[in-house]
């Protein structure tokens, strides 16, 4: 028995999230426009573009509007928050819920660069010094 398949936010492929990336680096355009971002060596058909961003219409990605007989598409606001999402189910699914977990096994699979350790440690540090300073609406100890 087949489970169906769910039209949801972190199913989303690698042309999705690279034709999605094209629309939001442009900020609005026609499938033209994001066909025109693409390397000519890797450039998909246009039906191809157009049905991708359909189907990111369907998943609450983009919108579109109509300019003389043109479909004009834009992301909605949700789309920035995709990685983050499909991010949030890799780390749930694949690793409990562990973000040590996860990190350990990113370490692990890839060549880590000296410079790429220095600059994850600097992030890690900047996020702990954000959650250090006090919240919006706490006082200072008053």
């Amino acid at each position: 028995m087949t489970t169906p398949r769910r039209n949801n936010i972190v199913d989303i492929g690698e042309l999705q999230l690279e034709v999605l990336d094209t629309l939001t680096g442009l900020g609005e355009g026609t499938v033209y426009d994001v066909l025109d971002r693409f390397e000519e060596s890797r450039r998909p058909r246009y039906t191809t573009v157009l049905t991708v961003l359909r189907g990111l219409e369907k998943k609450g990605l983009a919108l579109h509007r109509t300019q003389d007989r043109t479909y004009v598409y834009k992301p909605t606001p949700e789309a920035g928050r995709v990685r983050k999402r499909v991010l949030r189910s890799v780390l749930d699914r694949v690793f409990s819920g562990s973000p040590k977990a996860m990190l350990a096994a990113l370490l692990d699979a890839e060549d880590i660069t000296p410079e790429t350790l220095v600059a994850l440690k600097a992030l890690i540090a900047e996020h702990e010094m954000q959650g250090e300073q006090p919240q919006e609406g706490e006082n200072d100890g008053d």
